[in-house]
C-alpha cells in the first residue's frame, strides 16, 4: 500500500501517528492516497464509519493480553463472577492488586477509546464533502458518528471516571500543542455533554428505528446500527450511573480537583439524578411496545402468559442475540464468540466430545448468591442443604450426594441424570432455572451436545480436570457457562437488552423510596425465571405463577434490586462496574445480599472452591467426597482507589492540566 499523508492528532497529548489509511480499514483500494479520496467516495467514507464502529468493545473475549482490540473487556474475570486461570491475562492485575498508572492495559484502552473519538470526529467533519452520498445518508451516519463517539466517552467515564472532552477538534500535524492540554471536566459535565448529545440525536430523528414505520416489525437490515432506540437505552445507563453512589457524593472522590480547583466530583448526593435515571427508564419501556421482555414456552414458541411460559428457555433464550430476540437494543454483528473456549470443559479422554479450555472459574461466593428453587436466599431455605468443612461426618458419598434426576418443574427438562459413577452433590439439586444456566459443576451431565451422553468431572484425574488438561479447568470445580447455545448462528453481541432497562426503573425507584415500583419490575424478572416474587409489607396476594410471595420489608428493597441484577446480567459485563458504582466492592464483611455473610473482601479476600485436587477416582487420598470440601484457590486485593482505572502515567507525563485519580 502507498504511504499516504500523515495525520497526527494528540489525544490530550498522548500523540498517534496515523501513517496510513490502514490505521482505519483493513484494505482499501490501492489509489487511495488521502482523506480526501476516502470522502469523495461514498463507499469509502461509509469505510470509514464502519471503522468508528470497530472501538465499540468485543466483551465477548476476556482474555485481552496486549494488541489487536484494545477495548476488549476483562469485566467478567475481573469480578466476583470469574477468573482465568492463564497467567497472561490482564484481569489478573486487576485482582492481585498490581493494575497500576503505567500498565499496558490501562494506557491501551485509554488511547483506544479516543481514537474512536477522534475518528467519529473527522467524519463529522469531512462527511459533508462527500457529494457521492445524499443528504439523508449524510444526516443519519452523522448522527451514527456522534452517538459513537458518545458511547465512547461514556465507556471511558466508567473505567476512568470524568474524562477530557476534547469536543469535535481534529487534530493534526499543524496543531497547536497548547490547544491539546486540557483540564478534565467534572463528572457533572461529563454526563450532561453525553446527555446532551444524546438529546440532540433524538430531537433531529435522524437515525434508523428497529421496527418498520409500516407494520412495527423488527429490521433485521439494520442489525448492529446505532438505532434511535439504542440512544434511549444507552441515555437509560448514563442516566444510572450518574445518579450511583461513585459519580453522586461519594466521600472517597470528594476532595479531588483539577488544575484550576474545581471538584471533579459532586461534594453531595442529589436525588435529583435518580429521578431523571427513573423517568429516563420509564419513557424507554412506554415509548417502546416494540421491545418485550422474552416468554417462550417449553416448545420454543412465544408464550401468550408469564404463568405459561417456561423458565428455563425463556431466561436462556433472553441474553442469546438473535433477530428472534425481541428483548434485544442494541448490539455487535462480529462474527465468532470467542467466550466459548473458555465455557466449555475439557472432556479429555471422550471420544468426539464437545471440548473447549474450561477455564473460566467460577468462586463459590458467587454461587451461592444464586435462589432456591423457592426464590430464597439458601441461608433463608430450611429444606436446602448446607454444611461446613468441619463437619467430617457429612463427606460420605451418601450424606453429600445423590443419585435422583432433577427436572425443571415447569417444562420437565432434566437438568441432570446421575448415575452410581457420576453422582450429584445436594447443594446442586433445588436451585432456581438460572442457577443450571449459569453453571457446570462437578458430575453434570453435558447437555449441548445431544449426539452423546456424558459427564464433567474436575476433579484431579477428571476429564476436565488438572492432571490431564494442565492449566485449563477452573480452579473452583465450578465453570461459567451462561452463554453457550445448543444450536443455530452463532449469536451476536448484546451490549443492552430490556431487563437491564427494567432493573435501572427498579433501582432508581427503590433509591427514592418507591418501593412498590421497584418491587413490581424486580417481580416481573423473577417470574419469568421460575421463582416466587416479592411481596412487600403484608402482600398476599399471589404471584403470576399462583406462587405465595416472598415477605419483604422497605429496608431491604434496595439489597433485592441488586442482588436480582446480579444474577440476572450475571456474565453480561455488568457486575464488574455495578459493585464499583454501588460503592460495595471493598466491603470487608458480606452482608447477606451482594456478597454471602461468610465472605469477607467484597471483591477481594479469599477466593472459595471445591478441591479439586482430589483425585475422586480412586480412594487412595482418603474419603472421595472431599472434594467438595471448600479451599481458598486464590486470594484477592481490592482497595477503594480501584473503583476507577488510573489514568495513565504517559498522559500525567505530558500533561501538565491532567490530575491524577484519587489514590493513584
Amino acid at each position: 500500500m502507498k504511504t499516504i499523508k500523515k495525520y497526527t492528532f494528540s489525544l490530550i497529548i498522548i500523540i498517534l501517528s496515523l501513517t496510513s489509511c490502514s490505521d482505519y480499514f483493513d484494505s482499501i483500494p490501492e489509489n487511495v492516497t488521502t482523506l480526501d479520496d476516502v470522502f469523495s467516495s461514498r463507499v469509502l467514507a461509509l469505510q470509514w464509519l464502519s471503522n468508528v464502529y470497530q472501538y465499540l468493545p468485543d466483551e465477548s473475549e476476556q482474555n485481552y493480553t496486549g494488541g489487536g482490540d484494545e477495548t476488549r473487556g476483562i469485566w467478567t474475570p475481573a469480578s466476583l463472577e470469574g477468573d482465568l486461570p492463564w497467567e497472561h491475562c490482564n484481569s489478573n492485575y486487576v485482582n492481585n492488586g498490581t493494575i497500576n498508572q503505567s500498565s499496558g492495559y490501562v494506557e491501551s484502552m485509554w488511547k483506544a477509546y479516543y481514537k474512536g473519538i477522534q475518528k467519529a470526529n473527522i467524519y463529522l467533519k469531512r462527511i459533508d464533502e462527500c457529494g457521492d452520498m445524499d443528504e439523508a445518508t449524510k444526516l443519519r451516519t452523522k448522527a451514527e458518528a456522534r452517538a459513537l463517539r458518545s458511547i465512547y466517552y461514556f465507556n471511558l467515564f466508567k473505567i476512568y471516571g470524568p474524562f477530557v472532552n476534547i469536543g469535535d477538534e481534529v487534530y493534526n500535524n499543524e496543531a497547536d500543542v497548547s490547544s491539546m492540554i486540557r483540564e478534565r471536566s467534572t463528572v457533572d459535565e461529563c454526563i450532561d455533554y453525553i446527555v446532551h448529545e444524546f438529546d440532540v440525536i433524538l430531537s433531529e430523528d435522524h437515525l434508523f428505528s428497529h421496527f418498520s414505520s409500516e407494520d412495527g416489525t423488527f429490521q433485521t437490515q439494520f442489525a448492529g446500527n446505532i438505532t434511535k432506540q439504542a440512544v434511549e437505552a444507552i441515555r437509560s445507563q448514563v442516566l444510572l450511573y450518574s445518579a450511583s453512589n461513585l459519580f453522586n457524593g461519594d466521600t472517597y472522590y470528594k476532595d479531588m480537583k483539577n488544575s484550576k480547583g474545581e471538584y471533579l466530583f459532586p461534594q453531595s448526593r442529589d436525588d435529583s439524578k435518580w429521578e431523571k435515571a427513573k423517568q429516563a427508564a420509564k419513557d424507554f419501556i412506554e415509548n417502546n411496545p416494540g421491545f418485550q421482555l422474552v416468554f417462550r414456552g417449553a416448545d420454543g414458541a412465544n408464550a401468550a402468559t408469564i404463568a405459561g411460559s417456561d423458565p428455563y428457555y425463556s431466561v436462556s433464550e433472553s441474553f442469546l442475540g438473535r433477530s428472534t430476540n425481541e428483548e434485544m437494543i442494541f448490539y455487535s454483528t462480529r462474527n465468532g464468540w470467542n467466550m466459548y473456549y473458555y465455557l466449555r470443559p475439557k472432556h479429555s479422554g471422550i471420544t468426539d466430545a464437545q471440548s473447549g479450555g474450561g477455564a473460566l472459574t467460577v468462586p463459590l461466593q458467587f454461587v451461592d448468591l444464586f435462589f432456591t428453587n423457592k426464590g430464597l436466599k439458601i441461608e433463608d431455605d430450611s429444606t436446602y442443604f448446607n454444611y461446613t468443612n468441619d463437619e467430617e461426618d457429612k463427606f460420605t458419598a451418601r450424606n453429600m450426594t445423590s443419585v435422583d434426576t432433577y427436572k425443571d418443574i415447569y417444562s420437565g427438562y432434566a437438568y441432570f441424570i446421575p448415575t452410581s459413577s457420576y453422582r450429584i452433590m445436594k447443594q446442586f439439586y433445588n436451585r432456581e432455572p438460572r442457577f443450571y444456566i449459569n453453571f457446570t459443576f462437578q458430575n453434570r451431565r453435558w447437555d449441548f451436545d445431544e449426539s452423546k451422553t456424558y459427564y464433567t468431572d474436575f476433579s484431579l484425574n477428571g476429564n476436565s480436570g488438572q492432571a490431564k488438561n494442565g492449566h485449563d479447568y477452573p480452579k473452583s470445580g465450578v465453570l461459567a457457562r451462561k452463554k453457550l447455545y445448543k444450536s443455530g448462528s452463532v449469536p451476536y453481541n448484546i451490549y443492552i437488552r430490556l431487563t437491564e432497562i427494567y432493573l435501572n426503573y427498579a433501582e432508581a425507584c427503590a433509591e427514592l423510596g418507591e418501593y412498590q415500583n421497584a418491587i413490581d419490575a424486580v417481580n416481573l424478572i423473577r417470574a419469568r425465571a421460575g421463582i416466587a416474587e416479592y411481596g412487600l409489607n403484608g402482600d398476599a396476594t399471589l404471584g403470576a405463577r399462583g406462587e405465595t410471595r416472598i415477605a419483604l420489608g422497605n429496608t431491604d428493597v434496595l439489597n433485592a434490586v441488586r442482588r436480582e441484577r446480579l444474577i440476572e446480567m450475571a456474565y453480561e459485563n455488568q457486575h464488574y462496574f455495578d459493585v464499583r458504582r454501588w460503592g460495595v466492592a471493598g466491603m470487608t464483611q458480606g452482608d447477606g445480599w451482594i456478597y454471602p455473610t461468610w465472605h469477607q473482601g467484597g471483591e477481594g479476600g479469599e477466593m472459595s472452591g471445591f478441591n479439586v485436587l482430589v483425585d475422586m477416582s480412586s480412594t487412595a487420598t482418603g474419603n472421595t467426597m472431599y472434594f467438595y470440601k471448600r479451599r481458598t484457590w486464590e486470594s484477592r486485593i481490592f482497595t477503594d482507589r480501584m473503583n476507577l482505572f488510573p489514568i495513565p502515567q504517559s498522559e500525567i507525563n505530558v500533561n501538565k492540566n491532567m490530575v491524577q485519580n484519587t489514590g493513584w
